[in-house]
């Protein structure tokens, strides 16, 4: 049987093997594509299940159906249309149970049918060798610096944490995003001097592309300050109401995807080339931090140079 060709990515992208228990859980606008990717994975040998992600919104928890098939799932594919910044929690005690017992999980956030069956339906880039350069600069580093074309000027204490990317097959324990095409830490909860200036994308706030540039100033690991239009009073009105930890700096990532151009969606403009992105909230777990929050939200920006322990990384072009 013939299956859409975003399902036959995900499949690949997961590491589907036959026997392997598969959950698929989507929010309920993609209840169709839910049905299209269950049966897809059920093709291939896996034994899937459909779960959706429904309930009183925002979801203070996973529904509990979804949590009890993450118990024993080898597999989640996590596809939500409409995402809600205070929602990670939730999300996150998914993956938790999920990897917890060796499990893989893919997510795509903000993605819809029309995005599934257009362009994350072409063949996947394969980034591993780009991946692997980027990694090798990086891994043993004690502290990084990113700066950007819009002002972003940052200094990480990332220290003994772990550089990963989702551009590598996926292991155990382990989650990814999907497309692939970056490579990410998780910086010390103290380790964050400078200026970020998102001129890309922040999710959660205005549709697409910010509206004026992001500017957040860190301090010891924390956010002090948010300033900019729109974007910026809606990021803060989360950060505000995120509560303990939501302010404090949770990930910084390089992407490498040459397939990809920013456009205003996170889960893809934080993989394509010449952008990099900074993330304040939870980056324990997979991510290889210790903050816990209720929220993660990564804010994208053009064109950066990155340094580590002061020697200058050769970025993919």
């Amino acid at each position: 049987m013939a299956h859409a060709r975003w399902t036959q990515n995900l499949i690949e992208a997961g590491r589907l093997q036959e026997g392997e228990r598969v959950l698929v859980v989507v929010d309920e606008p993609l209840a169709p594509e839910g049905a299209q990717l269950l049966a897809a994975v059920q093709d291939a040998g896996a034994d899937g299940r459909l779960e959706l992600w429904t309930g009183d919104r925002p979801l203070q928890r996973a529904p509990q159906a979804a949590l009890d098939a993450a118990e024993t799932a080898d597999l989640s594919m996590f596809l939500a249309e409409k995402p809600l910044p205070e929602e990670g929690a939730a999300r996150f005690s998914l993956l938790q149970t999920i990897a917890g017992h060796g499990g893989r999980q893919l997510f795509l956030g903000f993605v819809d049918g029309e995005l599934l069956r257009g362009e994350l339906s072409q063949p996947a880039a394969d980034l591993e060798r780009p991946a692997r350069a980027l990694l090798d600069q990086l891994e043993g580093s004690k502290s990084v610096r990113v700066t950007g074309r819009a002002g972003t000027d940052l200094t990480l204490r990332v220290e003994g944490r772990p550089w990963l990317s989702d551009a590598l097959p996926l292991k155990p324990g382990q989650m990814a995003n999907y497309p692939a095409g970056e490579v990410f830490a998780a910086p010390h909860k103290d380790g964050a001097a400078g200026v970020l200036v998102a001129d890309l994308t922040v999710p959660y706030t205005v549709e697409g592309l910010v509206d004026e540039p992001v500017t957040l100033r860190f301090d010891g690991g924390r956010v002090t300050s948010i300033e900019g239009g729109r974007a910026a009073d809606l990021l803060r009105a989360i950060v505000e109401k995120a509560g303990e930890g939501g302010d404090v700096i949770a990930e910084v990532g390089i992407g490498f995807n040459p397939t990809v151009s920013p456009r205003g969606h996170v889960m893809l403009d934080e993989k394509a080339a010449r952008t990099a992105h900074v993330a304040i909230g939870r980056n324990t777990g997979p991510y290889g931090g210790d903050n816990e929050a209720t929220i993660h939200i990564d804010c994208v920006f053009s064109e950066p140079t990155v340094e580590a322990d002061g020697n200058r990384v050769e970025l993919p072009e």
